[in-house]
């Protein structure tokens, strides 16, 4: 339990690091004036980063082989972190930062349940039950409060 006490602190640590980055995101679009090219910086920014990562780690390079045996669908988070990178750029100014994490997690928690309920991408299965729905439902809920005004 206590190492996953550690897991747990470092999901909730980077969830919070979400908002921060929708609203520096939003920030830097408005003073550069686009976010498509926000998004762009955020990843040139994160590849040296990244870089740097392995480099002080000393991980090795997989093998030509792995990176070509991988399934492609693994290849598509990079689209998708592109997408959520621009769109939190766009949404964040029009509804808010709260709004949009809001909305964000709750589509998240509801593909994250479908993905374990029917085992997408080799995922172990873990149905819904009504305990998972509930949770479905007040995640719902809370952003309608965090919306309304």
């Amino acid at each position: 339990m206590k190492n996953d006490l550690i897991f747990l602190v470092l999901a909730f640590i980077t969830g919070a690091l979400i908002p921060i980055q929708a609203a520096t995101n939003a920030a830097f679009s408005k003073s550069i004036g686009n976010p498509l090219f926000t998004g762009l910086m955020v990843f040139v920014v994160g590849l040296a980063g990244m870089i740097f990562f392995i480099l002080l780690s000393k991980t090795p390079f997989p093998a030509r082989q792995q990176i070509t045996s991988a399934p492609l669908y693994g290849y598509l988070g990079g689209i998708i972190v592109a997408t959520y990178v621009v769109m939190i750029t766009v949404l964040v100014p029009r509804i808010g930062v709260g709004t949009a994490i809001g909305l964000i997690v709750t589509g998240q928690i509801i593909c994250a349940v479908l993905i374990d309920h029917f085992g997408f991408f080799h995922v172990a299965v873990r149905s819904i039950d009504l305990t998972r729905t509930t949770g479905i439902v007040l995640m719902i809920g809370g952003v309608y409060l965090v919306m309304k005004k």
